[in-house]
């Protein structure tokens, strides 16, 4: 078990086989030279047999033909503009700071690129509606815009949603809980994350995992928010960006949900040293009478654990309590069930066009449907819609205002 878990890290994210590119792979430019890029494109791209990191460009040239060395990249540009009208490009991967995200994925489709957006997509669902919707999106030959919330494309999350949505013993879901959490000091008190101006804070990070998780699950949009609590320990001289967010939501049929987003966790005995916690969603399932049984239920608790990165290890527990009643509605019996699982590849009879390998990535499984999307194949069926980013965003903004924080500021870029 060891062994493998160490083969699926090297193989996913250090050294990934170097696959044969086809003559027609497609050509991706990154903007910006991120951190996260090497792991959400570079690397999965060195695996993909029509994916080609071919160019970079950043805000100083010097760390671009750093950066470009380093990873490999032929072709550095001198600016954001000139890779755009890079006629050899035909992708971008967008990891700039998110109040930036409007602007160039704006930018790149008006260049007629394909864009790998990070998430979140925009700094307000404003900005997400006027770029999810925009006419260059429109006709049967537009660039395909994509938020990259990579944990979607993997068969765990699938597989884990099969077992609250898709199986005869599911019941309406009655709550969810979607954790995220970072240990204290992996983000620098001078990071960009921190910065309002600059569309930072926990929710706008990490934190918008939990909730794309907890509206997955719910399947309808949270119609109010019940409760918010932010942590601020940075001092601002302006307004100020959150480090860890709970909230809780509830939606037009009664479902609740909560989140907790903590980008600096610390240890529950000392409070100056950091802190762990495994990212994990569970969710609680209404009882649910079985058959024509009026007196046999069944009421389900699904959990998946480390859905970030499933590649690396992940869990889902499946737990159905029975229960039996008297004609006279007393419990005469009740037992539970338990199942322990992991779905590292797609299994054949899904019918996925896929079966992956156990040690690709969220990332890899990603760009795979991205690389479909663009080729106009069916792909695993699997993604994420500019309404589906537009909503996402409506449910942060949402969420400030009740906390009594102010939106992140809307870009005044126009074509």
């Amino acid at each position: 078990m060891a062994f493998a878990a160490l083969y699926r890290i090297y193989a996913g994210f250090i050294n990934p086989p170097q696959a044969k590119k086809e003559n027609d792979a497609i050509r991706f430019g990154l903007l910006g030279a991120s951190n996260i890029a090497p792991f959400a494109l570079i690397k999965p791209a060195q695996a993909h047999s029509e994916v080609i990191v071919a160019a970079v460009a950043a805000r100083d040239r010097s760390r671009a033909e750093a950066y470009a060395k380093k990873h490999d990249i032929p072709i550095v540009h001198a600016s954001y503009e000139d890779l755009l009208n890079d006629p050899t490009i035909d992708a971008v991967y967008i990891a700039l700071p998110n109040s930036l995200h409007f602007e160039w994925a704006l930018r790149a489709l008006n260049a007629r690129k394909h864009v790998l957006l990070e998430k979140p997509s925009c700094s307000n669902a404003e900005e997400a509606k006027k770029l999810f919707n925009h006419p260059l999106l429109k006709g049967p030959n537009a660039p395909v815009l994509l938020e990259a919330f990579h944990y979607r494309f993997h068969p765990a999350w699938q597989m884990f949603l099969s077992f609250v949505h898709d199986e005869s013993m599911a019941g309406p879901v009655k709550h969810v809980s979607a954790e995220q959490y970072l240990p204290k000091g992996v983000i620098p008190n001078d990071d960009i994350r921190w910065r309002y101006d600059l569309s930072g804070g926990a929710l706008m990070d990490f934190g918008t995992y939990p909730l794309s998780c907890l509206r997955q699950i719910l399947r309808e949009e949270p119609t109010e928010v019940l409760q918010v609590k932010e942590r601020v320990d940075l001092p601002s001289e302006s307004q100020p960006a959150e480090q860890a967010i709970t909230a809780t939501y509830k939606t037009e049929s009664g479902a609740t949900g909560h989140i907790v987003a903590d980008l600096a966790t610390t240890s529950s005995w000392m409070k100056a040293l950091p802190g762990f916690g495994w990212p994990k969603c569970q969710v609680e399932l209404e009882e649910k009478q079985i058959g024509d049984d009026k007196n046999r239920t069944v009421q389900r608790k699904v959990t998946i654990w480390n859905h970030i990165v499933p590649s690396l290890y992940h869990r889902i527990d499946v737990e159905n309590t029975h229960k039996i009643y008297r004609d006279d509605g007393d419990l005469l019996k009740t037992w539970k069930e338990s199942q322990f699982l992991k779905a590292y590849t797609w299994a054949p009879e899904d019918g996925r066009g896929v079966t992956g390998q156990t040690w690709w990535s969220t990332y890899l499984y990603q760009l795979n449907e991205f690389v479909n999307k663009i080729k106009g194949r069916d792909g695993s069926g699997v993604w994420v819609d500019g309404e589906d980013s537009i909503k996402q965003m409506d449910a942060i903004d949402l969420t400030y205002l009740k906390a009594g924080l102010k939106v992140r500021p809307t870009s005044t870029f126009e074509l």
